[in-house]
């Protein structure tokens, strides 16, 4: 399938010195949008050219995560005008409003090439601390991070807030370790898969939005967000035939649903619009053969599907 790809799960415990107040119902947003803010600041050599728009975009640290543009050399998906970012933001506490001296964790999933920038987001987060998050402002401290291997399901430390040393761990997430995870896979009964949404996601099929899915509804967008994200940050496509692939999955049927819909919205800092950001979450059962859909499953846990995947969307576990 891919063999370059690869992406890294980080888990962020952080400590309030203050009343934080997270975005009620996607605390992704909130993180998001002062993260980008705090990281252009940082490292932006010219911020009065790019008030509206990177204008080095492929050199940029910033125009490459948050501004990303096909490559002048671009064999492939050149017209592809809304590239994925290649990064995901997980919250994971089960408060959006954390206390003075509570802990709260987030995920950080950083994907091909942009993996080699943990060190500009741990030293944006640490800065974003010191400014404060949320309305009220509220400052924070990074107690630890911690860097994920998915294959043994263990976790080594990356850094430490007491002690400010960080350890860089080059264990990566690779499609290989995905095969290998689907082999040991198991599913009762054996032609049946649970699939649990636990974030709104959001997907279209021929422009129309998905409400009720279909398996296929939901393995076409997962193959198109993994073959862009593959080809722009890590410089490789999937070597399918992208309609065979889709056909097949047809064959797949829903059993049982307890999917339903869940309103979300954003309001952009640069155009001052609202964006609707709801989708459906639950639980969905498919019958049929997976064998060749379990990869892309698995890997899907970690890249997520559909759109406003960044915030922590589209979101789903097997």
């Amino acid at each position: 399938m891919l063999k370059a790809f690869s992406l890294s799960r980080y888990t962020f415990l952080l400590e309030a010195d203050a009343p934080i107040q997270l975005h009620p119902d996607n605390p992704g947003n909130t993180l998001r949008g002062a993260f980008g803010l705090t990281f252009k600041r940082l490292v932006c050599p010219s911020p009065r050219e790019c008030q509206l728009s990177c204008i080095r975009k492929h050199i940029c640290p910033y125009g490459q995560v948050f501004e990303p543009s096909p490559p002048p050399n671009a064999e492939r998906l050149r017209l592809n005008a809304d590239i994925p970012r290649p990064f995901v933001y997980r919250p994971v506490t089960s408060r959006a409003d954390p206390r003075w001296h509570e802990p709260f964790l987030f995920e950080l999933i950083l994907i091909g090439t942009v993996q080699a920038m943990f060190p500009y987001f741990l030293v944006t987060f640490r800065e974003l601390g010191t400014v404060g998050l949320g309305r009220t402002r509220g400052t924070f401290r990074i107690h630890e991070v911690r860097h994920h291997h998915e294959v043994e399901n263990t976790t080594c430390l990356v850094y430490s807030g007491r002690t400010h040393c960080v350890r860089p761990d080059q264990t990566a997430l690779t499609v290989a370790d995905c095969m290998q995870l689907a082999k040991r896979y198991r599913m009762n009964p054996p032609s049946q898969l649970t699939i649990q949404f636990l974030t709104p996601t959001h997907l279209k099929a021929n422009g129309q939005l998905v409400t009720k899915p279909e398996f296929h509804h939901l393995i076409k967008r997962l193959r198109d967000r993994i073959n862009a994200l593959a080809y722009f940050y890590s410089g490789e496509t999937l070597a399918i035939d992208h309609h065979a692939f889709g056909t097949r999955a047809e064959a797949i049927r829903t059993v049982r649903s307890t999917l339903h819909w869940v309103s979300q919205s954003r309001r952009s800092w640069k155009t001052q619009r609202h964006h609707d950001m709801g989708g459906f979450v639950g639980e969905v059962t498919y019958e049929g053969d997976f064998t060749e859909f379990l990869p892309l499953l698995i890997l899907g846990q970690y890249t997520h599907v559909g759109k406003y995947a960044v915030w922590g969307n589209g979101w789903y576990t097997l």
